[in-house]
């Protein structure tokens, strides 16, 4: 027997052990990889949607600020991007591909980039279009994301390392396991049975054991009648494996509690009667006791909030009654010290040593939950007011509308849109118009109440939901009339912005709603409606809707599309009107605009202006008509009936005066057209020129330094302060028709004329009187100093070949 023992030892516990430490690897490998790489693709997953959803929260704000050019709002969304740890790179490209804003985190490499690079890329790029709703026909702005998977999938490769080495150290622990477990259980034990067989056969006292002929003691049949013979060595053994099992028993218990302990997860066993039956070390440390002290009692013990006890006794007394697990995506529960954690929580039914119990696993879900509420506020709210936006005004204007419905009451609608903020925008930088644009949302906050709502749609329009929940509509009104008197008065006072004083005043449109059949659209379009009516009405007021607005919008809709289609199939007309010195002679020509109408005939300027200047259209004509002007002066030059120091004047909009490219844009037209640039003479108004007066003189002088003519249009009927011809930066004095039609009566018109007319001599400047109809205006004019003169008593504006055909035919 001793010389065998060695022998079946290496028959069995080695070979045993090498096939299945061989297996163990083999299976555990091939399990782990699988888990490996269904964790690499959740996460990859998770991340696209992850930045899928960031990408779409931020959309609005970038949309905005594409649409607008805002530089400050796109970097803005930039930094707020820059702030999630993955992203390195955030860019934002306007409609024509210009880069908005950009940014790049520095390059950062880790451990684990090989691995990245081997079974991905580092880098991931997203983009979203930036399409603002109205202009399908631009191309859209982009919003390009640049993740560093190698970051952002840390986590993966933190799991996918310790689910590796875990499983190397399990099969390690497994191979030993299994070498002294088959050791134990096998080879040795079938030794020491065979010495005991012959020990017990040599101690039985009673001498009552078999024996086989001596022949045959080495071979099986020996072993197996001794083996056969020896009853109560099996009973032995039966004990023997009963005491293996009970170890293993407590191995195992020993082993959960490290792999729970190890678990980031708040993991705790409740009975039925709400007592801890065991829990994991991340309990413990939540509460700051050990895991002992927790055992044994009940969450209220050790628990403060009986409120969110409560909830967790639904919870576990649901999985009981229906033994079943309940998941619950979002679950408040508090520390000691009052601070609230949210968790997401698992419960399932389990046994625990017979007994009925419910084993619940807390995550930690907090910080998801801050990124998601930013996430969250930053689309519900306006990025540079903190004031809600279009989102969460249409949401909380649609309960209003519901609550109204149901109740039989009123509320109102306010559309503030700010008189002059686009001059102060683009005379004094983003920035400042920014600064003013808080200082506005302050104001509009502290004047309405708690319940009320403000809101920012973009640009310098705001929004006020009124709720009155009154059931009469006069009553709101009134109380409506004191809240826009207010607003008005204090949005006409200077506001402080950086050392500027700046005079905003607001149009306010007004919608008392509900109105039947009517939806939040409609109701934002009404008040939209009203405001522009109080801004015809001359500005810094307010006006109520009625259906007549509408009709009156409409007929503007329809005005603004027939003169889209006048510019493009140019049915817009140029007449000339000579400018003569006192002898007669042309100094230059008026280009007056007028519009050949294919129903309505040739209409003149009073009909169709507004409307142009009301649509922003005033700017693509004004740049046709100054194209054409220059067109017509080219074409004159060739023919030898322009002559050397005469120019053409053409009148320019306070909405083109204010355009930032408006002086490459003038250039680019003159020069485009043929014209010299000192064939050109530009009027602007007297209100223009002095409604920003330091923007107004930069600008002017860059116009005047390549070699345009400036005439100041309309003096008198403004600002009528004659210190500002020496503050502009101008050539001509245009006296309004009004005072030279009055000059032969007994009035001031010709005190006026004479002031004007001293102050330009004394500045060396052209007075032009306009609106010339009678010899006897001429020669009054002439005799107080002006040198240019205008009108229908001169000549008719004209068609360009009529009058030149007229003044050849004269042989002038």
């Amino acid at each position: 027997m001793k010389h065998q023992s060695p022998k079946v030892r290496n028959r069995l516990a080695v070979k045993l052990a090498q096939y299945t430490v061989l297996m163990a690897f083999t299976i555990g490998f091939f399990l782990s990889s699988l888990h490996v790489l269904e964790d690499y693709k959740t996460q990859g997953s998770r991340l696209d949607q992850t930045v899928i959803d960031i990408l779409d929260a931020s959309k609005p704000p970038a949309t905005r600020a594409v649409h607008t050019l805002d530089q400050a709002l796109a970097q803005e969304v930039v930094n707020g991007l820059m702030q999630y740890p993955f992203i390195s790179k955030v860019q934002i490209r306007d409609e024509l591909g210009e880069v908005l804003a950009e940014q790049e985190s520095t390059l950062q490499k880790t451990k684990t980039q090989w691995l990245t690079e081997a079974i991905s890329t580092k880098y991931k790029d997203y983009a979203l279009a930036l399409r603002a709703p109205g202009f399908a026909n631009l191309e859209p702005g982009s919003l390009q994301v640049v993740v560093d998977q190698d970051l952002a999938l840390q986590p993966f490769f933190e799991r996918a390392l310790t689910t590796f080495v875990s499983g190397v150290v399990r099969n390690i622990l497994l191979a030993v396991f299994l070498i002294a477990l088959f050791h134990a259980f096998l080879t040795k034990p079938l030794a020491l049975l065979a010495k005991q067989f012959a020990e017990l056969r040599l101690e039985d006292s009673e001498g009552k054991y078999l024996e086989v002929p001596e022949q045959h003691k080495n071979t099986e049949l020996g072993q197996l009648s001794d083996v056969g013979n020896e009853f109560i060595h099996t009973a032995q053994k039966l004990l023997h494996e009963k005491k293996s099992n009970h170890l293993a028993l407590v191995q195992s218990e020993h082993l959960l509690k490290q792999v729970i302990n190890q678990a980031p997860q708040l993991i705790v066993a409740l009975n039925s009667k709400d007592q801890v039956l065991f829990c994991n070390q991340q309990v413990a440390e939540f509460y700051d006791v050990s895991v002992e002290s927790l055992v044994g009692v009940t969450i209220s013990d050790f628990h403060s909030f009986q409120d969110e006890v409560e909830r967790m006794h639904v919870i576990r007394r649901s999985v009981e009654a229906n033994n079943a697990p309940v998941d619950i995506t979002e679950f408040s529960w508090s520390r000691e010290n009052g601070e609230q954690l949210h968790f997401s929580i698992q419960a399932s039914p389990f046994e625990y040593f017979s007994e009925p119990a419910t084993l619940i696993v807390a995550t930690d879900i907090t910080s998801q939950k801050v990124v998601q509420d930013h996430i969250s506020h930053i689309a519900n709210h306006d990025n540079l007011t903190g004031l809600p936006n279009r989102v969460l005004l249409n949401d909380r204007l649609s309960r209003s509308i519901l609550s109204c419905e149901r109740n039989g009451v009123y509320n109102a609608l306010l559309f503030i849109d700010l008189d002059h903020f686009k001059t102060i925008n683009d005379s004094l930088g983003h920035g400042i118009g920014d600064l003013l644009l808080k200082e506005v949302a302050e104001i509009l906050i502290g004047q309405v109440r708690a319940n009320d709502t403000v809101a920012r749609l973009g640009g310098d329009e705001f929004v006020v939901l009124l709720e009155f929940l009154h059931d009469n509509q006069e009553r709101i009104k009134a109380d409506v009339q004191i809240i826009c008197d207010k607003l008005l008065e204090i949005l006409s006072q200077p506001i402080d912005i950086k050392q500027h004083k700046l005079r905003i005043g607001a149009s306010i449109g007004v919608v008392i709603f509900p109105i039947e059949g009517k939806d939040i659209d409609d109701l934002m379009r009404f008040a939209d409606t009203a405001m522009y009516h109080a801004k015809e009405n001359g500005r810094n007021g307010y006006a109520f809707y009625h259906r007549s607005m509408s009709l009156a919008v409409e007929k503007q809709q329809h005005m603004e599309n027939e003169l889209h289609r006048a510019l493009e199939q140019e049915e817009f007309r140029i007449h000339y009107q000579p400018l003569v010195n006192v002898t007669g002679a042309i100094v230059g020509f008026e280009a007056l605009i007028r519009w050949q109408h294919p129903e309505k005939g040739l209409m003149p300027p009073i009909e169709f202006i507004p409307s142009l200047e009301i649509s922003g259209m005033i700017v693509p004509v004004s740049n046709w008509l100054l194209a054409k002007c220059s067109r017509q002066i080219e074409k004159w030059k060739a023919e030898g009936f322009w002559q050397d120091g005469w120019y053409t004047s053409i009148n320019i909009s306070p909405l083109q005066f204010y355009q930032a490219d408006m002086v490459i844009t003038l250039q680019q037209a003159i020069v485009g057209g043929g014209a010299n640039l000192s064939d050109i003479c530009l009027e602007i108004t007297e209100t223009v020129a002095v409604e920003n007066i330091e923007f107004a003189k930069s600008r002017l002088q860059k116009i005047r330094k390549l070699g345009i003519t400036i005439a100041l249009d309309d003096f008198g009927t403004g600002y009528s302060s004659l210190s500002y011809l020496k503050d502009l930066p101008i050539d001509i004095v245009k006296i309004d028709r009004s005072f030279i039609q009055e000059l032969g009566a007994h009035n001031n018109s010709r005190s006026i004329v004479e002031a004007v007319a001293s102050i330009a001599k004394a500045y060396n400047l052209v007075v032009l009187a306009e609106g010339i109809e009678t010899k006897e205006q001429l020669e009054i004019a002439h005799n107080i100093g002006c040198h240019v003169f205008q009108g229908f008593y001169i000549e008719r504006p004209q068609a360009a070949e009529q009058l030149q055909n007229e003044y050849l035919s004269k042989g002038l």
